[in-house]
């Protein structure tokens, strides 16, 4: 397990050069990561975008589907499980966790429990710049938009628009 990680690291880190954005180095840097995770078609994660799994559990795991667009400087932590449906859009510097340390005894981190969490990502939503989502979420919703630089603590239903820290609902995207 800690070979197959360590390998995953070595090759994100090495494709996350900006010089694998070039057309023809990019389908070769997204045909290396399909080797590792499954993602679909017209999916695209840019440069220095770090897909991570800090706490190997048998709970890893990272799905991604077609026409996803992951861009730059991105940190997506997938130990819990995560699931990004289709068409789904995160902007620059989002922050995804799966895991959390539970500190509620007198010692060292290292020493603390760790709790996972899965999180899905549904069809048509939109996480935007700077935003971060927290471990306790276990669901974006189908067509939910999250706000730059939103803290998101709780599920966001489908097509709710959330901002803020911590993100309140200001709307939805769809009135039926």
């Amino acid at each position: 397990m800690f070979k197959k990680e360590f390998i995953t690291r070595f090759i994100q880190h090495l494709f996350s050069s900006f010089v694998f954005d070039i057309p023809l180095l990019s389908s070769i840097k997204m045909g290396t990561l399909r080797i590792f995770f499954k993602i679909g078609k017209k999916s695209y994660i840019s440069y220095r975008t770090i897909l991570s799994s800090p706490h190997n559990s048998i709970l890893s795991r990272l799905e991604i589907g077609s026409n996803v667009s992951i861009e730059h400087d991105c940190d997506i932590d997938y130990s819990g499980g995560l699931f990004i449906r289709d068409n789904v859009w995160i902007s620059e510097k989002a922050i995804i966790t799966s895991h959390q340390h539970v500190v509620i005894k007198p010692m060292l981190k290292i020493n603390q429990d760790i709790k996972f969490s899965n999180l899905i990502i549904e069809d048509d939503s939109w996480i935007g710049a700077g935003a971060i989502i927290l471990s306790s979420v276990k669901r974006i919703g189908k067509g939910a938009v999250i706000g730059a630089g939103s803290v998101v603590r709780y599920d966001v239903n489908d097509f709710e628009i959330v901002i803020g820290n911590p993100a309140q609902l200001v709307g939805k995207r769809f009135n039926f």
